[in-house]
């Protein structure tokens, strides 16, 4: 019996030019047996939905664009309590779980080798009542993926965001935060906090590969402290930019459980897209959550 495998595919990834890659990618899964059913994401029919309707008639899920797609596929995967192969062809602007889990940036390599690829435990986190897979963040430069738009991203792609991040130094903004962990209760002034089981955000590497592991049920907390002034500031980003924390301004630590407070409602991000507005937020780890499929060391 063929395998059925669901295409969810969101138009305006890959600079908007994602569909004419579809008839290529059909055609190489095709060849290996499968049979598929293609659907486009749309603004009321986004990857949430289309799992909701299509997850009990097809065995795997391919998602062609960027994070936040597979944010709303996985999302949908949680919510309807079955377990089914998910994986994904990365078109979108910075693919950072794609550098996670060394997904190959060319777009028909999984087409032509998927029945080679492992399958893979994977940890989600649940965010209060929706889930992320790499990232859930608050602060600076957390809202420039979700408030860029996508004209500008298809245009500029990685520019674009630049271009809005040097407009959010202008609004650098701290928060007054309590945040509880596994093994402690921090308070302090934040200007960032991200929860994440990735090595990469928003574009840029955070930790050494070794440093992270998708499924060991633990998430890596790295909160950033107000600096006094713009020098302190630039010693926190030539921190980040070394893979090297110095503890007096950054917490850099692993936890399974958070319970974090603001004093303010405050804008969170998650996959890279907008995760609302809490003022009171539970984190919490849910280890080997969806099975990914990915590439085998020797598959390419």
């Amino acid at each position: 019996m063929k395998k059925e495998i669901l295409l969810i595919v969101n138009p305006c990834s890959g600079k908007g030019k994602v569909s004419k890659y579809i008839p290529q990618i059909c055609d190489n899964l095709e060849k290996q047996g499968y049979e598929l059913e293609v659907i486009y994401t749309s603004k009321n029919n986004n990857g949430e939905e289309i799992i909701k309707s299509y997850i009990r008639y097809v065995d795997s899920v391919v998602v062609c664009g960027g994070d936040g797609t597979l944010n709303e596929v996985i999302n949908g995967i949680v919510k309807c309590y079955k377990k089914i192969d998910v994986t994904f062809i990365p078109f979108g602007t910075t693919n950072d779980y794609a550098k996670t889990v060394k997904m190959p940036k060319n777009h028909f390599k999984l087409s032509k080798k998927l029945p080679k690829y492992k399958e893979l435990g994977v940890d989600i986190g649940k965010f209060n009542n929706s889930y992320f897979y790499y990232v859930a963040a608050f602060g600076i430069f957390t809202k420039i993926s979700y408030t860029t738009d996508y004209k500008e991203k298809n245009k500029w792609g990685k520019l674009a965001y630049y271009k809005k991040g040097i407009k959010e130094l202008k609004k650098m903004k701290s928060y007054h935060t309590t945040i509880v962990t596994d093994n402690e209760i921090i308070k302090d002034e934040f200007i960032y906090g991200s929860i994440t089981n990735s090595i990469s955000i928003g574009g840029f590497r955070w930790f050494k590969r070794n440093d992270v592991k998708i499924n060991d049920g633990l998430f890596e907390l790295v909160l950033i402290k107000k600096p006094k002034n713009f020098l302190g500031f630039l010693k926190i980003v030539f921190s980040v930019l070394r893979n090297k924390y110095d503890q007096k301004n950054i917490y850099c630590l692993k936890t399974k459980h958070l319970q974090i407070d603001f004093d303010e409602k405050v804008d969170w991000t998650l996959d890279g897209e907008y995760g609302g507005s809490e003022k009171h937020v539970l984190i919490e780890n849910n280890k080997n959550k969806i099975d990914l499929l990915v590439p085998n060391d020797n598959c390419f």
